[in-house]
């Protein structure tokens, strides 16, 4: 039984505020991983790095996906070891149903920052879109043990507990969900994820 087309609009939703919304809330590049890039660059390089990132993530919250990708690629061809830049393109490849390639980019920036839950849940959500949903709720875990208040990926691991049929999983990840939404005022959502455990039964 599916029930990410049940539940389409609502997973759309929670996708699109993460996947772009998600720096706004912490830098998943670790201090230690930055300082170590940031010695290996020019000062002149710096700035050409920021210069790309900038224009990459104000194309990508554009819908301009293509165009930030290309960004992305300038910018790791100045520094090969930028997980930020990574990740971003992987929103930009998963934004273009280019799960396989969005995929490989999440793998190299978790091998470059193993600590950024918001490359786990990217990388969960693009799991659920390859239907491996065992692997996506692997990924959900972790981004839930760096930000045990990450509303968004309760509600998506719930959904991917909901496709291996572990009902009850599902149920309990969906009222969590429903809960953190509540706690930080989006009643709208906690009160579509309530509507959605109720929808689940054996």
């Amino acid at each position: 039984m599916s029930y990410f087309p049940r539940f389409s609009l609502l997973l759309a939703c929670l996708v699109s505020v993460t996947l772009i919304g998600c720096r706004s809330e912490t830098n998943s590049l670790s201090q230690s991983s930055a300082s170590e890039q940031l010695q290996s660059l020019s000062p002149e390089e710096e700035e050409q790095v920021d210069t790309l990132m900038a224009k990459g993530n104000q194309k990508l919250a554009d819908g301009e996906y293509q165009a930030a990708i290309a960004e992305f690629n300038q910018a790791l061809a100045i520094d090969e070891t930028n997980a930020e830049a990574l990740g971003y393109r992987g929103v930009a490849r998963s934004r273009l149903e280019d799960y396989q390639g969005a995929l490989g980019d999440y793998n190299q920036a978790l091998a470059l920052d193993s600590e950024a839950y918001e490359f786990y849940y990217n990388r969960g959500i693009t799991q659920t879109h390859l239907k491996d949903y065992e692997s996506a709720i692997e990924d959900f875990s972790e981004a839930i043990a760096y930000k045990p208040d990450f509303a968004p990926a309760f509600a998506n691991r719930g959904f991917a507990y909901a496709e291996i049929e572990n009902y009850k999983a599902a149920i309990d990840n969906l009222e969590k969900a429903a809960q953190l939404f509540e706690d930080k005022g989006n009643q709208r959502t906690s009160y579509r994820l309530q509507r959605a455990a109720r929808y689940i039964q054996p």
